[in-house]
C-alpha cells in the first residue's frame, strides 16, 4: 500500500503507536471519567481471565434449589473442584468453563466495575467535603465504607441486566444434543437462550423490562457489601502498611515498596469481600436464575423469601455455599485488578496512584 510521505505501519506497529500516543497524551478528560475508564478497563480484562471461576460459583450456588413440593433438587456437584473437573471432562476448558456468559460478564464489569471502583475516589472526596462543610468529622474508615456502599449500589443497579443474563447463561450451560441439554443443571431441557443478545430480547419479551431487574435488591445488597468491604479494606490496608513501614527499618524493608503494599492490600480485600458478600451473592444467583417466573412457576417471591426458604430447608450456613469458588474468583481477581488498575491510572490515564 502506498502511504505517501508517511511510513507504512502494520497492525502491531499501529496498535503500539496508538497506546504510546494515549500514554503520552495531555489529558483534558475530566478526572472522574479517567478514573472510571481505568477501573472499567482493569475489571473487563480480569473478567476475561477469571470467568471460569464465576461459572463454577454460579453452578454451585444455583444447584440444589427448591423444586416441586418445596424440596431441594439433587446436588450435581459435590464441590468446586468436582464441578470444575466435571465441566472439563464434559465440554473442555473453552466451552465448559471460559465461554459461558463471557460477553455479558465483560459488559457487566465495564459498567459495574467502572462505577464501583472508578467513582470511589470521587465519592470519598465528596463525602469528606460535605461533612467538613457541615462541621462534622467523620472517621476515615467510615467514610471509605460509606463511599464503597454508595458506588456499589449505583454500579449494581446499572449493571443488573447484564448480571442476570450472565447468571442464566452460566447456570444452564451444558452439552446440547438434538436441541436438548444432555449434561448440566438443565439436563433434559431445551436451551432458553442462544446468546447474550438473544437472552436480553427473550427476557424483555417474556418478563418485560422489569425482568432485567429481577433480583436487583439482592444484587444491590451484594455489590454494596462487596464494594464497601473491597475498597475500604484495600484503601485502609494500604494506608496502614504505609504508616507501619515508617516505624522501623525492618518494616520499611518489608512494606515500603509500593508493589508489596498493593499485593498485600489486594489479598486482604479479596478475603474480606468474599466473606461479607457471600449470603447476598447466593441469594442474587438463585433469584436471578429463577427464570420460570414468566411461566408462573417461580420458586421465590423475592430476595427475602429466598433467604427464608434457603435457611429453612438447608440451614443458616448454606448462605455461604459457594464461598470457595467465590474467593477463587474475587481473591485472584483483586490481586490482578488492583495492580492493573494502578498501572493504568499512572501509565495510561494520567492519574496518581490510588
Amino acid at each position: 500500500k502506498d502511504c505517501g510521505s508517511r511510513p507504512c505501519l502494520n497492525r502491531f506497529q499501529f496498535a503500539k503507536a496508538t497506546v504510546l500516543a494515549i500514554m503520552a497524551a495531555d489529558w483534558k478528560v475530566p478526572k472522574a471519567a479517567r478514573e472510571m475508564g481505568s477501573a472499567s478497563t482493569a475489571m473487563a480484562l480480569t473478567s476475561l481471565a477469571f470467568n471460569p471461576f464465576d461459572v463454577v460459583k454460579t453452578k454451585i450456588q444455583t444447584q440444589n434449589q427448591l423444586v416441586s413440593g418445596n424440596l431441594p433438587s439433587a446436588k450435581l456437584y459435590t464441590s468446586a473442584r468436582h464441578c470444575m473437573r466435571t465441566l472439563l471432562a464434559e465440554q473442555g476448558f473453552f466451552r465448559g468453563l471460559w465461554l459461558p456468559g463471557l460477553t455479558a460478564s465483560v459488559v457487566r464489569d465495564v459498567i459495574n466495575g467502572g462505577i464501583r471502583m472508578g467513582l470511589y475516589p470521587s465519592s470519598v472526596k465528596t463525602i469528606n467535603d460535605a461533612s467538613s462543610s457541615l462541621g462534622l468529622q467523620l472517621p476515615g474508615l467510615g467514610v471509605k465504607i460509606l463511599a464503597g456502599w454508595l458506588t456499589g449500589m449505583v454500579g449494581a443497579y446499572a449493571g443488573n441486566p447484564t448480571d442476570i443474563i450472565k447468571i442464566r447463561l452460566q447456570a444452564e450451560s451444558g452439552v446440547i444434543e438434538n436441541g436438548v441439554y444432555v449434561t448440566g443443571l438443565y439436563k433434559g431441557s431445551m436451551p432458553s437462550y442462544r446468546s447474550a443478545g438473544h437472552a436480553f430480547m427473550e427476557i424483555v419479551r417474556n418478563e418485560g423490562m422489569l425482568g432485567l431487574f429481577r433480583g436487583s435488591s439482592a444484587n444491590v445488597a451484594r455489590a454494596a457489601l462487596v464494594t464497601s468491604a473491597q475498597m475500604s479494606s484495600y484503601d485502609q490496608t494500604k494506608s496502614s502498611l504505609g504508616e507501619l513501614s515508617q516505624s522501623s527499618s525492618l518494616l520499611q524493608t518489608l512494606f515500603g515498596n509500593e508493589a508489596v503494599k498493593v499485593a498485600v492490600a489486594s489479598f486482604v480485600s479479596g478475603i474480606v469481600a468474599a466473606t461479607a458478600a457471600a449470603p447476598a451473592d447466593l441469594v442474587r444467583s438463585r433469584v436471578m436464575d429463577d427464570c420460570r417466573a414468566d411461566k408462573g412457576e417461580s420458586r421465590y417471591a423475592g430476595s427475602a423469601d429466598c433467604v427464608r426458604k434457603t435457611i429453612q430447608h438447608q440451614g443458616f450456613f448454606s448462605l455461604w455455599k459457594g464461598w470457595v469458588p467465590a474467593y477463587m474468583r474475587l481473591g485472584p481477581q483483586f490481586m490482578v485488578a488492583f495492580p492493573l488498575m494502578e498501572v493504568l491510572r499512572t501509565k495510561a490515564f494520567g492519574l496518581p496512584p490510588f
